[in-house]
């Protein structure tokens, strides 16, 4: 007996006494453990030095916070943290601005210390796998980027340039309306997005290179342009885990992002090369330049004229910065009308307001003129509110600081981000009332505020402010009221039979555009004369 007890006890000894495998779990779930609690206990430390802003996970970070639409995201996170939001995507600080106040606190004190870029893998690509991004966008090389914002602001922003080309304009304009009218006439819904793009994409081409690309009988040709400038907006809009974790990026590699840029690359690349072919233009303007009746276009310019350093941009760089023309030129100005139509269409009694006014104005049958657009306060209302509630980039190319900076009391490295978001800006409920409706009545209570001034009106800012302000801001705007006012001058709408609503859903990238191309059945007011 005796001995069988001691049988039965040496056995549960054994089972009681832990295997290896079990001390190696234990090790490392106490590791984790420990792990975990130190990770919180540093990151609270440090939070006490920083903005509020969500918790953010190991190793992401609040990556996972911007999610499907980040311009959405952060809107509902400033809601509770406030209008300076701290983040950290997976290592990199990141800053978000959310109110008026706090942007124009920022702008005012903070410009200069924000005014690089970061790098990222889409952006780099783009560049054909060189981190110096040689346009005016996307350049940290500040020396460079003054020098290039010079040249264009003499050759291609200035007041006097803007002016000399409105004949341009009203061309363009004239133009696709006699298309539109012809197709109005078969009763068939018009792709307005498309219509937009060709207006334009015809008014920067014609005044960058002289010539117009949309309508040259080529369906391709048409269909290529589209393509390029909505692939290239993803492009630059695309959220790649391995630009805020490096290590993982693995994942990105197994998701394909490099490839998908690259044949992006090429495919832009080649149909650049092709709408302004530097090598034919560069001849014709040799045997043209000495012409007395012959004007210089920019592409002549931008060939031939040093900048203020005395050199002239090399090839590579003219293409970099005349695909960015066309791209910005084209889908943020479409994209805005496009985006007013659609909350046009559904509210009949601002388009009759807008009609009345435009018929008081004009009074005969021409084409709205840009000289018309100043004595049109109702129209100007709308487009104003079409950029408050839709600004094209909800969420501003990101800034980020070159040097360790303070702002509002709080201490940031260098390197840390900066995101500026206009559509949480545009929704401020201390400025807005009722900021979700769409009500062009606000500006017509302020007309004074002013949406294409830098360092004044920090409530309205969807061609952003400060020295990296879009500097196209003013044909931009040019292009959106010219193109709203003759459409609504010219056509009565309706939704196309069967429809009674619009579908407002978004689809993300740099800029935000509907997710179903907006599709109206136009009804000539009147014939043109």
């Amino acid at each position: 007996m005796d001995q069988v007890i001691r049988l039965v006890y040496g056995k549960m000894a054994r089972l009681a006494q832990p295997s290896v495998n079990e001390i190696v779990v234990a090790l490392i779930a106490a590791a984790l453990v420990s792990f975990v609690l130190l990770y919180y206990l540093a990151e609270a430390q440090q939070r006490k030095r920083l903005p509020p802003g969500p918790w953010p996970w190991p190793v992401l970070g609040n990556f996972p916070h911007l999610g499907d639409m980040p311009h959405r995201a952060l809107y509902g996170l400033a809601a509770k943290y406030g209008g300076l939001m701290y983040l950290r995507l997976g290592s990199k600080p990141c800053i978000v601005i959310s109110t008026a106040a706090v942007a124009k606190e920022f702008y005012k004190t903070n410009d200069a210390n924000f005014a690089s870029r970061p790098k990222r893998l889409a952006w780099t690509v783009w560049h054909n796998d060189d981190e110096d991004y040689r346009d005016l966008a996307l350049t940290s090389n500040m020396p460079y980027w003054r020098r290039l914002r010079r040249f264009l602001n003499a050759e291609m922003f200035s007041p006097g340039r803007h002016a000399s080309h409105q004949g341009t304009r009203a061309e363009e304009i004239q133009f696709m309306m006699k298309t539109l009218l012809e197709d109005s006439k078969k009763g068939n819904a018009v792709d307005l997005k498309a219509w937009l793009y060709k207006v334009t994409c015809n008014t920067i081409t014609r005044i960058v290179a002289g010539r117009r690309f949309y309508g040259n009988g080529d369906n391709q040709d048409n269909q290529d342009i589209g393509n390029m400038i909505s692939s290239l907006f993803k492009l630059f809009g695309a959220v790649v885990i391995s630009d805020f974790v490096p290590y993982l990026s693995f994942v990105t590699r197994l998701q394909g992002h490099a490839t998908k840029f690259a044949e992006v690359r090429e495919f832009s690349v080649k149909l650049t090369e092709k709408i302004f072919d530097l090598d034919n233009h560069r001849k014709l303007y040799t045997q043209r330049r000495n012409d007395p009746n012959y004007v210089p276009d920019l592409e002549d310019v931008i060939l031939e004229t040093p900048l203020d350093d005395g050199t002239v941009l090399p090839d590579k760089d003219i293409l970099m910065i005349l695909q960015e023309m066309i791209n910005a030129g084209t889908e943020t100005s479409a994209t805005l009308v496009e985006w007013a139509m659609a909350e046009l269409i559904t509210r009949p009694h601002l388009i009759k307001t807008a009609q009345d006014e435009l018929d008081d104005v004009v009074r005969t049958k021409r084409l709205v003129r840009e000289s018309d657009l100043a004595n049109l306060p109702f129209l100007q209302a709308v487009i104003k509110e079409s950029f408050r509630v839709h600004p094209p980039i909800p969420l501003l190319i990101p800034h980020a600081s070159h040097q360790p900076t303070e702002f509002m009391g709080y201490q940031f490295p260098a390197g840390t981000l900066l995101l500026v978001n206009a559509f949480s800006i545009h929704r401020d409920s201390s400025v807005y009332h009722n900021p979700e409706l769409f009500d062009p009545d606000r500006f017509l209570a302020r007309p004074e505020v002013n949406h294409l001034s830098a360092n004044d009106f920090y409530e309205l800012i969807p061609f952003g402010a400060g020295r990296r302000m879009c500097p196209a801001f003013n044909l931009g705007n040019t292009m959106a009221s010219l193109m709203l006012a003759n459409l609504l001058y010219v056509f009565d709408w309706s939704l196309p039979e069967g429809q009674t609503s619009v579908d407002m859903s978004e689809v993300d990238g740099l800029s935000v555009s509907l997710k179903q191309p907006l599709c109206l059945v136009a009804k000539p007011r009147f014939e043109l004369g």
